[in-house]
C-alpha cells in the first residue's frame, strides 16, 4: 500500500523520509471465483474502504491541501479473482454444482471481510509511513493543518474550463468563508476609505467569484460596443478620414457615457448613505446606518473589483502548465483562448508555453497594475475609465476592418499604459528576487534592450522582462523575438512565471495602499 515499509535505521528509510507525497495502491486476491456483479460490488467496497481510511487519518491531497486524499486519482486498486469454473463435486442426484460468490453487497459476510481487510491494511500502511515521513503522528497532524491553512490563504483555484464562455466552477466553501471574513476584516480596519476599498477588492479577487455577468462593467461595455458597431455603415470603416473621425467620437462617447454613469452611481450611493444618517429610526438607528454604510462600501468594492483580475489570470496560466505537463496539447490549445486571440491550432508545446508567458506578463500590466495605478491617481472613476479604454482597444484597436476606426482607441490606450507597463517591468524585477531560479538583472537588461522590438510601445516591457528573468525565448513569428539567447519555454517556466506574477501583484498592492493611506 501507500509506500513500502522500511527500517528507519537504514539508508533507504532516509530517502523515504524525504518523499512529500505518494500513491495508495491496493491489491486484493480472492481464492473464490466472483460473478460479474460480485466483482463490481467488491471493487466498490474496496475503494470505499480506502477512502474511509484516508479520511480517518486526515490524509490530504498533495495537489490541493484543502481536499482530503481519496486514493482514487493516480492510485490503483486491483482485484484478482479466479474465473468461474465447474468443479467436480457431484451431489447425490448426480448434478454438478457451481462454486462462486454471486453477490457481494454491503451486508454480505464476504463484503464485510473485504472492506474491513482493506481498511485495516490501508490504515496500517498510512500509519507506518506517517512515522517514516514525519516522525510522529502529532507532527503529521500539525503539518497537515498548516498545509490546509496555506492552501486557504492561496485563495480560489477553480478548474477553469477550456473555453472562455463556459461557466467557471465556484470556489470551495472554506475559501468563500475566508473571502467574506477577509472583506469584513478590511472594512473594520482603521484605513482610509480608498485604501480599504482597494484591499477588499483584491481580497474579493483572490477568494470570491467574479461579479455577475449581467452587471459587469466590462461585459456591459462590450455589449454596448457590439451594438454600436452593428449600426455603423461599412463605408465608414473603409474611408480613413471618416473612420478616424467617427472613431474619435465613438471613443469619447464610450468613455463619457461609462465614466459619467459610474460617477452618478457613486454619487447616488453617497447620497443614500447621507439620507439614512440624517434620519432617525429609534432603537434601530445605529444598526440601520451601519448596514447602509457597509452596503455602500461593498458596492464600491465590487465596482473596483470589476476593473481588474489577477487570480483568474494566474489560475489559467497554472492550468496551462498542468495541461502541458500531462501532454494534453488539445486542451492546452483551447485553454490559450482565455489568454490571447492567437490561433493555437498548429502550436506545439514550447509555443503554447511561450504564448502563456507572453499573455501572463502583458495582462499583468493591462489587467492589474494599470487599473491600480489609475485608481491611485484618479480614484474609482480612473480605474473604470481605464478599463473601458482598454476594452475599446481590445475590440477595435487592431489592423484590418477597424484600422482607422480603432486607431484613436489604440493610441489612447498606448498613452494611458506608458507608465503602468514600465512599472510592471520594475515590479517583475523586484519580485524575481523572491523566486529561486530567476535572474532579475538579466530581466532588467533584456527589457531595456529589446522592449522596442514589439509593435506596441508598452507590451514589450513586461514581456521582455519576463523573457530575461526566466531565461527563455518568447517570439511570435513575423512579429517579434525576445530573449534570443534563452531556451525554449516549458511548463516549468510557466510555474516560475506564475510565482513571479503573484509576487509582483503583491508588491503593487502594498505600494498602492501606502500611497492611498499616507499621501
Amino acid at each position: 500500500n501507500y509506500l513500502n515499509k522500511c527500517d528507519a535505521k537504514d539508508e533507504s528509510s532516509k530517502k523515504v523520509a524525504k518523499i512529500k507525497s505518494g500513491t495508495i495502491n491496493t491489491v486484493i486476491i480472492t481464492n473464490t471465483p466472483l460473478s460479474s456483479s460480485a466483482l463490481i460490488e467488491t471493487y466498490a467496497i474496496a475503494v470505499e474502504a480506502k477512502c474511509r481510511a484516508c479520511s480517518d487519518h486526515g490524509v490530504r491531497c498533495s495537489k490541493d491541501g484543502m481536499s482530503l486524499a481519496q486514493g482514487t486519482g493516480t492510485d490503483c486498486c486491483v482485484l484478482i479473482s479466479p474465473t468461474i469454473s465447474t468443479l467436480s463435486n457431484d451431489d447425490k442426484g448426480g448434478n454438478r454444482k457451481m462454486h462462486f460468490v454471486e453477490h457481494a453487497g454491503k451486508h454480505c459476510l464476504f463484503a464485510e471481510i473485504v472492506g474491513q481487510t482493506v481498511h485495516e491494511s490501508t490504515s496500517e500502511a498510512i500509519m507506518i509511513n506517517i512515522q517514516n515521513m514525519h516522525g510522529s503522528y502529532l507532527r503529521y497532524k500539525l503539518k497537515s493543518y498548516l498545509k490546509a491553512i496555506i492552501s486557504l490563504l492561496n485563495g480560489s483555484r477553480p478548474c477553469v474550463p477550456p473555453r472562455p464562455m463556459m461557466p467557471v466552477p465556484g470556489a470551495p466553501l472554506p475559501i468563500i468563508f475566508m473571502g467574506i471574513f477577509t472583506v469584513f476584516l478590511v472594512y473594520f480596519a482603521p484605513l482610509q476609505e480608498n485604501a480599504s476599498v482597494l484591499l477588499a477588492a483584491v481580497a474579493w479577487d483572490r477568494y470570491l467569484a467574479e461579479p455577475p455577468v449581467t452587471v459587469h462593467p466590462v461585459v456591459l461595455a462590450g455589449n454596448c460596443i457590439s451594438a454600436i458597431l452593428a449600426r455603423v455603415p461599412d463605408h465608414v470603416f473603409k474611408n480613413s478620414f471618416l473612420g478616424f473621425g467617427f472613431g474619435v467620437l465613438f471613443m469619447v462617447f464610450m468613455l463619457t457615457f461609462f465614466i459619467s454613469g459610474g460617477w452618478l452611481f457613486l454619487e447616488s450611493l453617497d447620497f443614500l448613505s447621507a439620507c439614512v444618517r440624517s434620519m432617525s429610526f429609534g432603537y434601530f438607528n445605529g444598526m440601520l446606518q451601519e448596514a447602509v454604510n457597509l452596503s455602500t462600501w461593498a458596492t464600491k468594492v465590487l465596482l473596483l473589483k470589476s476593473t481588474f483580475s489577477l487570480q483568474l489570470l494566474c489560475t489559467i496560466a497554472l492550468q496551462m502548465a498542468k495541461f502541458l505537463e500531462r501532454e494534453q496539447i488539445d486542451e492546452a490549445r483551447m485553454q490559450l483562448s482565455w489568454l490571447c486571440s492567437r490561433d493555437p491550432s498548429q502550436l506545439k508545446s514550447p509555443e503554447l508555453a511561450a504564448g502563456t508567458l507572453e499573455s501572463l506578463s502583458e495582462n499583468l500590466s493591462d489587467g492589474f497594475v494599470a487599473p491600480l495605478f489609475w485608481y491611485v491617481v484618479l480614484g474609482p472613476l480612473g480605474a473604470l475609465g481605464y478599463r473601458i479604454a482598454n476594452t475599446l482597444d481590445s475590440r477595435v484597436g487592431y489592423r484590418g476592418k477597424f484600422e482607422w476606426f480603432g486607431k484613436p482607441s489604440a493610441r489612447f490606450d498606448d498613452v494611458i499604459n506608458l507608465i503602468p507597463a514600465r512599472v510592471t517591468a520594475l515590479l517583475l524585477v523586484l519580485a524575481a528576487y523572491c523566486v529561486k531560479g530567476t535572474s532579475p538583472m538579466n530581466g532588467l537588461i533584456v527589457a531595456w534592450k529589446e522592449s522596442t522590438k514589439c509593435e506596441s510601445p508598452n507590451a514589450g516591457w513586461p514581456m521582455a522582462c519576463f523573457s530575461g528573468l526566466l531565461g527563455v525565448r518568447l517570439e511570435k513569428p513575423g512579429a517579434y523575438s525576445l530573449g534570443r539567447e534563452g531556451s525554449q519555454p516549458c511548463s516549468k517556466d510557466i510555474r516560475a512565471g506564475y510565482i513571479v506574477a503573484q509576487f509582483s501583484g503583491g508588491i503593487a498592492l502594498i505600494v498602492a495602499v501606502i500611497f492611498l493611506q499616507f499621501c
